[in-house]
């Protein structure tokens, strides 16, 4: 059973995600905050934009081996159709 987590920025429980089988990460689960009140997800837009990349943002992210970063999206509903909710269920 996977474990729960929480978004070290806005501390709220963070869903799993599975990645596409045709990306980098090969399919593993990932989890992503996806609180859009979350400050890491809201300082994005103007940061990225500051850096000449509009139009994208990134939330938080712990991959499998417990590394946390950035997973670009372009929406605030961008990737939340990748939540996997039969682990979600699991772990309630």
């Amino acid at each position: 059973m996977e474990q729960d987590r929480d978004c070290p920025h806005c501390g709220e429980k963070m869903d799993p995600i599975e990645t596409p089988m045709e990306s980098s990460w090969g399919g593993e689960i990932h989890y992503v905050c996806f609180n859009d009140e979350c400050c890491y997800f809201k300082k994005s837009w103007e940061s990225l934009e500051n850096q000449g990349i509009p139009g994208t943002g990134y939330r938080c992210r712990i991959d499998p081996r417990g590394a946390c970063g950035p997973l670009a999206v372009w929406s605030s509903e961008a990737l939340k159709d990748r939540i996997c909710r039969d682990i979600q269920k699991a772990s309630e």
